[in-house]
């Protein structure tokens, strides 16, 4: 894993971390919302319930103590909320008309008010428009209750719960506060921490890329000397059995010393400086050209479908070696007497696609999710082909390299590989 995937998996970490705090923290400040206001609709409730069963005025417990029971209790304080509490009520008879309007527990509103406040929520009631939880109905600031009396009577009660209600609106806008806080906080917390997590995966990435330069270069020296003693037993004795067989296995581990050199230079970051606007078009006609031949003598058909100045900011050399990797691996796994197919296209400016397909009759078996892996091979399809196993891979990287992405598909007897590509 190079710095840039290891990067690109921090920025994910902390996008998952964020989005789950995030999610408790909402879930959090809802429940507490709610359970608020559940309180004040239970209290409320119980209030308006005294009101109702004295007839439309909420008792005094010193001078009317029959009236209380347990139940009249409420947390401890009925005594407090009977004299604390703010509320009116309205009578009507049985034939429907104002016989009572007690306004004397408030101030801010007349008789007139309260009865065209009584009349809506009469009203209301009997459509049940506005009868919510608890049988609560609301109306500006105070809550409600209609009730039918046993002489056929409606009461209408209404107790003033704007001083609750503001309470509830503080409470919730500190509590967002402190989320948003919170979540300000979080983040830089995770910023911090996930940079100190990732150091050492970016110095083993580093170790790593660096374990395998050197080694490339270590084994080439041995290669060579065996390459240069073979030689020397050819001259001397001549060509046989087993120094074609050295020599085939010389050119073999040299090949995968190369690759394992492309796969350490992949993983570095490009110079910024270096790249341009390129005309992809005439790159990957270039690259194509020279494998027509290795086709013809493969008896194998080469098809090339270029769109014309497709341009993209980039290096040359690196969509070089894409096509020349998804080309070569087409080819070469490609069945007798197939077609390999390349075609390039822009969707819109700045983003190219590059297709490379070939005839795989086998393909529907393929675990074509396992193709970019580092010395995956096939062995049914690719026993007798050759390779690495590394090409993909590096491909793969070139791609993301460009903030694309590459996958490998089975259609109609072709196997094909699609690379989107982004300018840098």
């Amino acid at each position: 894993m190079n710095a840039a995937a290891i990067a690109a998996m921090r920025r994910k970490f902390i996008t998952i971390a964020m989005a789950s705090f995030a999610m408790v923290i909402l879930f959090t400040g809802g429940m507490s919302a709610l359970a608020n206001q559940h309180s004040l609709r239970l209290q409320t409730s119980h209030v308006l319930d005294l009101i109702i069963q004295n007839d439309g005025t909420l008792p005094n417990p010193s001078s009317q103590p029959h009236k209380m029971s347990a139940t009249d209790i409420f947390d401890g304080i009925f005594t407090e909320t009977a004299y604390a509490a703010r509320y009116f009520s309205v009578l009507y008879d049985k034939h429907g008309k104002v016989s009572q309007v007690n306004v004397s527990r408030i101030a801010t509103v007349d008789e007139q008010e309260a009865i065209r406040y009584a009349g809506a929520a009469v009203e209301a009631y009997s459509k049940s428009l506005t009868v919510s939880l608890l049988d609560l109905g609301i109306a500006d600031t105070f809550y409600y209750r209609v009730a039918h009396l046993d002489g056929g009577e409606t009461l209408a009660a209404f107790l003033d719960c704007s001083f609750q209600m503001q309470v509830n609106r503080e409470v919730g806008f500190n509590t967002i506060f402190i989320c948003l806080f919170g979540l300000a906080g979080s983040f830089v917390l995770v910023l911090v921490l996930s940079k100190r997590a990732i150091r050492p995966e970016i110095e083993n990435a580093r170790k790593q890329k660096q374990f395998i330069t050197n080694a490339s270069h270590e084994l080439k020296t041995p290669l060579s000397v065996i390459r240069a003693n073979t030689e020397v037993i050819e001259m001397l004795q001549g060509e046989s059995e087993w120094t074609k067989s050295t020599m085939a296995q010389v050119d073999r581990m040299d090949g995968l010393v190369q690759n394992l050199v492309m796969i350490a230079r992949s993983a570095e970051h490009e110079d910024r400086g270096a790249m341009s606007e390129i005309d992809v078009s005439k790159v990957i006609v270039d690259t194509v050209g020279p494998y027509r031949a290795m086709a013809r003598q493969e008896q194998k058909e080469l098809v090339c479908n270029v769109a014309p100045d497709v341009l993209m900011v980039a290096e040359a050399s690196a969509i070089q070696q894409l096509c020349t990797l998804l080309v070569d691996n087409a080819i070469k796994y490609c069945d007798p007497e197939g077609t390999v197919e390349v075609e390039l296209s822009q969707p819109k400016r700045g983003k190219v696609t590059l297709v490379v397909k070939n005839s795989f009759a086998q393909g529907k078996k393929a675990e074509f999710n396992r193709y970019f892996e580092r010395f995956y091979r096939d062995d049914e399809a690719h026993s007798d082909a050759g390779g690495y196993g590394i090409g993909l891979s590096v491909a793969e990287s070139i791609c993301t390299r460009y903030g694309g992405t590459i996958r490998a598909t089975w259609k109609g007897g072709m196997a094909i590989f699609t690379c989107q590509l982004r300018s840098a």
